[in-house]
């Protein structure tokens, strides 16, 4: 039979029901119904978030023991034979030396319920109302996780942000196998320490690292590693430039999100696929030939704010003892994020001489100012050497002056290798354009809509209406 109200469902279903609710809103769900009441005792997910805590106005301290003790009378009254699946901790650590005895508990609560998947944090920012006055009378300390807490436990994964990992020299290297996934946020953590947790976790497929204190020379080696993901990361200021050496023949994907070392090494990365890098703004070209001289062997390739330059490039080849210049050859799928300057396009030109079999390519315009090209320029525009260029997609299209200029360097580049233009059906621009302009799809397909055979040019997220109006500057109708 049917359920006809929410109190007919499983009770299965809404433990799942409360599972994805703040713990605090899944606590007030008992007062639906009596047959509720105890309901929230055996939600297998427990989520605690201060930020959402209403704290009695112009209280500081008041407000994290309320808080504070919400979550100790939680954990008591919690049926303690259900299994905890997740434990998710954002708390006000400020006042540090009155709460780290209850964190300590409980954290040790959640490992000894069999959590598998643990989530700390404690962000500096995170205020109550009464606390922004105060600010400066508040003693505020990154909590430490000491890692032999999950020692031969079930945590799979585990997020820590804004703590200090400790970990002690006399722990063993062992027990840490049912740690897969690794989050690491604002947290304190030297290089020793670093390499003792990856070495560690014997089984670890995926370790994301943001913000990091104290890091200078290190090593990621891991023979299970699949995904890498290194963020908001430079120390360049310093007198030790620092430097990174990933030893991962099993890695897969790899990312750099504005991540800047002086030096880098990989000593196996055999198994890499794709990569994503964003640099930072200010960094010189000798800076981000070092980072993607070790991505050489990718298929799949995002570049976010490139500054290349091929001087810089085969430097950087003699510095790693290369009789020959490295080129991505096994590079197909190249995404560029940059704006279309002239320095802009030169560059990439310059960089696509290395990519010798690239088969898709896409542009995706975010810079703000638009830039109109020079007379010279126009007249000498680069040159595009892709020879296996079989798709070109343009993203964030608005039709300036310089996306029209580059649409026009692309078909100068397929007339250079003597291939044929002909008309895409209609039924292909329906994917891309919206049915209701059937009139100006039409247009389109006579216009900028062209491809060559094995190889086409496609507009995706451009205003409609505006290659009616340019369209004739092109010399294309």
């Amino acid at each position: 039979m049917a359920a006809t109200s929410i109190d007919d469902l499983p009770e299965a279903l809404l433990l799942r029901i409360l599972s994805f609710l703040p713990t605090i809103n899944a606590v007030r769900a008992s007062l639906v119904s009596r047959g509720w009441r105890d309901l929230w005792r055996h939600v297998p997910r427990l989520n605690f978030d201060m930020s959402l805590y209403h704290s009695p106005p112009n209280a500081l301290c008041e407000s994290r023991e309320f808080f504070a003790d919400f979550v100790t009378q939680t954990l008591l009254l919690r049926e303690h034979s259900t299994l905890l699946y997740s434990f998710h901790l954002l708390f006000n650590y400020r006042d540090y030396r009155r709460t780290t005895t209850q964190v300590n508990s409980w954290v040790r609560y959640a490992i000894a319920s069999g959590v598998v998947v643990l989530l700390l944090s404690f962000p500096e920012d995170l205020f109550v109302k009464s606390e922004v006055d105060s600010y400066a009378d508040v003693t505020w300390e990154k909590y430490d996780f000491h890692f032999s807490k999950i020692r031969n436990s079930w945590v799979s994964c585990l997020a820590l942000d804004y703590c200090r990992i400790v970990w002690p020299k006399s722990l063993p290297c062992d027990g840490f196998s049912s740690l897969r996934s690794l989050y690491l946020c604002n947290v304190s953590l030297r290089a020793k320490v670093l390499d003792n947790v990856v070495s560690s976790c014997v089984n670890l497929e995926f370790l994301s690292l943001s913000c990091i204190s104290y890091l200078r020379n290190f090593k990621i080696h891991s023979q299970t590693l699949k995904e890498l993901e290194l963020e908001l990361f430079k120390i360049r200021r310093y007198k030790d430039a620092g430097s990174l050496e990933i030893y991962a023949p099993n890695l897969h994907r790899i990312s750099f999100d504005r991540f800047s070392v002086a030096e880098y090494c990989s000593r196996d990365l055999s198994s890499l696929v794709e990569a994503n890098v964003e640099f930072w703004d200010e960094d010189r070209e000798g800076f981000n030939c070092e980072v993607l001289q070790i991505l050489t062997v990718v298929e799949r390739l995002t570049l976010l704010d490139m500054c290349f330059n091929r001087y810089a490039w085969d430097e950087v080849c003699a510095t790693k003892s290369t009789s020959v210049s490295l080129v991505f050859k096994n590079l197909k799928f190249l995404e560029l994020k940059i704006g279309y300057t002239e320095d802009k396009l030169l560059e990439i030109a310059e960089f696509f001489e290395l990519c010798p079999v690239l088969e898709t390519l896409v542009l995706d315009y975010y810079v703000e100012r638009d830039f109109l090209f020079s007379e010279y320029f126009k007249s000498k525009p680069p040159i595009f050497h892709i020879p296996n260029l079989k798709q070109v997609k343009m993203r964030n299209y608005r039709g300036t002056e310089m996306e029209l200029q580059l649409t026009v360097i692309f078909q100068q580049e397929a007339a250079r290798q003597k291939v044929f233009w002909y008309h895409r059906p209609l039924q292909w621009l329906y994917e891309t354009v919206n049915p209701q302009y059937t009139d100006e799809a039409i247009f389109l397909g006579f216009t900028l809509y062209t491809v060559i055979p094995y190889c086409f040019f496609s507009v995706t997220e451009m205003p409609i209406g505006f290659f009616l109006r340019s369209s004739p500057a092109l010399g294309l109708i």
